[in-house]
């Protein structure tokens, strides 16, 4: 996710200093810049360039600053407002596909503030369909008829989701309270259905990249695994396959957890890895001295995943391991 704040006062820049020496750390967050005044120019040059914005300042500024870029809830960035003193942070818009509803309660977190959201699903505690397409990285099929099934749940009619067994990572205690969940094969995605609506989600190829110490243990591999699939949260049943390097391809520890997972991995060669280029990707000098290359994980992840890949968890380390993630849009 790359993520744009922008402050009006000094204080509301203290307010962006201390967001921004967070975010930067986080594995989920691949970039985050820092603006400052001149919001209707800032605004007009960044809309479409981020996945979050965070505006510190009055409510007003903010929804007049974005008022003629706002297009539709599956293409608008997650808009945030924050007051000056960090009081509230207020989740203004694209709340679930958007994301901005999760980002407002973890970012309330780190400033100590109150927390923000009034779409109805969420203050009714029901997930919506396109909650549940946003946090396992689904395509949206029939957009259309997303009020239809979040209107249901509100109302406390139980909105049957099919689901092809693949696919049973999805469910958890939410889901089973505001569904009726039903494992059937005979659909081929995900299916929420409410008298003659439906919608569909389709998820998207996800690819996990690994780079390691030489000999490996076993358990460091899955304990890293399992450490980024929590952060991303969803179980490592959602990755589709993993990748590593070729010299990567007989390490044990890397293989039998793949094979655990009952998973494939892909194994990509140095030459094509040298010759990659793409600015979403970190550099390790310890891994420029060994292998010639800037990196194994995160370039890995990217080439197996194919074109209209990005990373959606950055290069981190683990204990002797690297994980990176990547989905293909």
């Amino acid at each position: 996710m790359n993520i744009a704040i922008i402050s009006v006062t000094n204080q509301g820049k203290k307010v962006s200093n201390k967001l921004y020496d967070n975010l930067i750390t986080n594995p989920l967050i691949l970039n985050v810049h820092q603006y400052h005044k001149n919001v209707i120019e800032t605004i007009n040059n960044i809309f479409d360039k981020y996945d979050c914005i965070i505006g510190i300042m009055a409510s007003g500024i903010m929804i007049r600053s974005i008022a003629k870029h706002v297009n539709s809830k599956l293409s608008d960035p997650a808009i945030l407002l924050i007051d000056d003193n960090a009081n509230f942070v207020i989740s203004l818009l694209s709340g679930h596909f958007g994301g901005a509803n999760d980002l407002t309660t973890k970012i309330a977190e780190i400033l100590n503030s109150t927390p923000v959201i009034t779409t109805s699903t969420d203050v009714n505690k029901k997930i919506g369909i396109d909650s549940i397409a946003k946090q396992y990285y689904c395509n949206l099929e029939n957009p259309k008829n997303i009020k239809y099934i979040n209107r249901a749940l509100i109302n406390d009619i139980k909105v049957d989701l099919y689901l092809p067994s693949k696919y049973s990572y999805i469910l958890n205690d939410k889901i089973r309270k505001s569904y009726n969940t039903i494992t059937n094969d005979k659909y081929e995605h995900i299916t929420a259905k409410v008298d003659n609506h439906e919608v569909i989600l389709k998820p998207k190829q996800i690819v996990m990249g690994i780079g390691a110490r030489k000999n490996i243990e076993t358990s460091k591999v899955k304990n890293a695994i399992l450490s980024a699939c929590s952060l991303l949260e969803f179980s490592p049943s959602r990755i589709d396959f993993f990748a590593t390097a070729d010299v990567k391809a007989y390490e044990q520890g890397i293989l039998e957890n793949v094979n655990n997972l009952e998973k494939t991995i892909k194994i990509v060669p140095m030459t094509e890895i040298k010759s990659y280029q793409n600015e979403e990707c970190s550099e390790s000098d310890f891994v420029m001295k060994q292998f010639g290359v800037k990196g194994v994980c995160e370039p890995t992840c990217l080439i197996a995943n194919g074109k209209n890949s990005h990373l959606i968890f950055k290069k981190t380390a683990y204990d002797g391991v690297t994980i990176a993630v990547s989905v293909k849009e």
